[in-house]
């Protein structure tokens, strides 16, 4: 896929999972174009409040980096006042613990129903 850095296209291969439109953004600097995937997010549902959206995730890779894990594909999570970078295994082992976290969630909700009879 074309880029545009300066005026001048230049011709990239995109991961799979890239929805970055390269050709329609124009960038100064090779080391601002970076291919992005689609947000998953995490929301819960407040008392009283519509969907929160809690954090969303996307994958990212920068084709030039002064970080050099960011030249390779990573996850980045973002709460809304800052965002952290994990690389693909620090990924894993993150959904690891969601996935352990939701257990807990739902054996105190379980005891609290339990508990409530």
């Amino acid at each position: 896929m074309p880029v545009v850095i300066s005026g001048v296209a230049i011709h990239i291969e995109c991961p799979a999972w890239c929805t970055v439109d390269h050709a329609a953004s124009s960038s100064l600097h090779l080391e601002d174009v970076r291919h992005e995937s689609e947000h998953v997010d995490l929301k819960a549902t407040v008392v009283g409040l519509p969907d929160d959206l809690l954090l969303f995730a996307r994958l990212g890779q920068s084709l030039v980096s002064a970080k050099a894990y960011r030249t390779a594909p990573y996850l980045v999570l973002d709460g809304g006042d800052d965002a952290d970078d994990l690389t693909l295994d620090n990924a894993d082992e993150f959904a690891d613990n969601l996935v352990a976290f939701a257990t807990q969630i739902r054996e105190l909700t379980r005891a609290a129903r339990d508990g409530a009879q």
